[in-house]
């Protein structure tokens, strides 16, 4: 009688690793998690299914730390998920900033993380938020329910959805917040400036889309960065600034890591691919915030991408439709774009097809790091034993053209559209599972699961 397979699974082709590629490589899967990797040296080991990557890369599938699935109702999580497998992101974290409300508490905490149960086809970790005032008491709830970080900003969009925390309450949510062993992750924008800005220009009849990055000077991000690593200072918290679109942003993260401060930062895939005078073709559909930036810090970015200064890469994945971008006065449309999708495969071909960074940068930048930064290492962001098999197959080869048609975001549009790109994804495995291939979302929804952070346990219910 045949013996059965050793492995449920066996992806072999170019095994990146954090300090090698393994050529002719392997990783082998046994319920849902790696059970092994290493070099074929001839045939790789038995299994129910083999997937003979061959010149392709073998990733760990990427951690995108910084969604916004459920911002805009047409697309929910389900079609962020569908969108980020695709893309080989096996992992996203989703923002707390919700419509028609935020997530500020642990009874909308504990519905969210049953939607995502329902709902998703990749895994999703959660942040949580707190109230622009009064809201202290939930975070040791929130935390104890398995959020991996909470979220807060500097800049009020909403003064419900997404407030601006006053600084006396942010120090001491600080406090709090590093207690209980989570990151906070930081909108860096100074209000009083952006406001000034904009009181002067709209008035003047500047409503064209150049005049919202004028609005938005770099000081108005490097001024709230230095603030919030500066309240940081002297509290136990690990703060991580998010879509830092100028290198001053991590000048200061750098410094204040040398006075002590547990301090992180990322740039976003938009900043490293566009630049301010996308405004003029993509009019509204450039409009984020931070702003997109002349091309100096474009390759000021790039620079650091390579030096190692910059700790990781996200989307801010913002799928407005375009009913929410059309209006003629750029400050009366909403801020933000979808790129979950596109995450990975633009930061392969702008970065490591271009020369200008490794893939062994770009797997550090997209999964290890961002895995690390928010407490799901070593579960997710490598492949190694022990670790959920989650995989990307990415194929250097093919040259493809971005187009809004083709993704599963359901805003409709890329700011991307039309761009021609090198090396796209071919395959993705979520714990073992089949997501994507062939063309094709292969997940359905409930495939996906809630991820809480490493050494989380649930609190004991009633009479445990």
């Amino acid at each position: 009688m045949p013996q059965s397979p050793e492995f449920d699974l066996v992806v072999s082709g170019r095994v990146v690793l954090p300090e090698q590629v393994l050529e002719e490589g392997y990783v082998a899967v046994r319920d849902g998690r790696i059970a092994a990797v290493g070099q074929a040296g001839g045939a790789p080991p038995g299994a129910k299914r083999a997937v003979r990557a061959e010149h392709a890369y073998v990733l760990p599938g990427a951690v995108d730390t910084h969604v916004h699935a459920r911002s805009e109702p047409a697309e929910g999580i389900t079609r962020c998920t569908e969108a980020a497998v695709a893309g080989g992101v096996t992992t996203i974290i989703d923002m707390p900033y919700d419509t028609p409300a935020a997530v500020p508490d642990l009874e909308t905490f504990t519905e969210k993380i049953a939607d995502v149960n329902a709902q998703a086809v990749g895994d999703v970790a959660l942040y949580g938020t707190i109230r622009k005032e009064g809201g202290l008491d939930e975070i040791e709830r929130i935390a104890g329910a398995g959020a991996c970080a909470f979220k807060v900003a500097t800049y009020e969009a909403d003064p419900i959805r997404f407030p601006r925390i006053p600084d006396g309450e942010l120090l001491a949510a600080f406090h709090r917040i590093g207690a209980t062993g989570l990151p906070v992750a930081v909108h860096c924008e100074n209000q009083d400036i952006v406001d000034r800005n904009v009181a002067s220009v709209d008035p003047a009849g500047r409503t064209d889309p150049l005049a919202h990055g004028r609005s938005r000077p770099p000081v108005s991000e490097t001024e709230a960065v230095g603030r919030v690593l500066e309240l940081a200072y002297g509290t136990p918290v690990h703060v991580h600034i998010v879509h830092a679109s100028v290198p001053r942003s991590f000048d200061l993260v750098h410094r204040y890591r040398q006075d002590g401060v547990r301090a992180t930062a990322e740039t976003c895939i938009q900043y490293l691919v566009l630049d301010e005078t996308a405004a003029l073709h993509l009019g509204a559909l450039a409009k984020i915030n931070p702003p997109l930036r002349g091309r100096e810090h474009v390759e000021g970015l790039w620079r650091y991408l390579a030096a190692g200064r910059i700790d990781q890469v996200t989307s801010d994945h913002a799928p407005w439709t375009l009913s929410r971008k059309n209006n003629p006065d750029i400050f009366r449309n909403a801020s933000g774009a979808p790129g979950v999708e596109t995450l990975l495969p633009l930061l392969y071909h702008f970065g490591v097809a271009s020369g200008r960074i490794s893939i062994l940068d770009l797997t550090a930048l997209l999964a290890e790091r961002p895995a690390r930064n928010f407490g799901l290492f070593p579960r997710k962001g490598c492949l190694a034993p022990g670790a959920d098999a989650d995989i990307a197959v990415l194929d250097p080869e093919p040259v493809w053209t971005v187009r809004a048609r083709d993704l599963h975001s359901g805003a409709g549009w890329s700011p991307f559209e039309g761009l021609e790109v090198r090396g796209r994804v071919a395959q993705t495995f979520v714990r073992g599972r089949a997501a994507y291939e062939d063309g094709a979302v292969v997940a359905r929804p409930g495939d996906g699961r809630f991820i809480p952070p490493a050494g989380w346990a649930p609190p004991p219910g009633p009479g445990r």
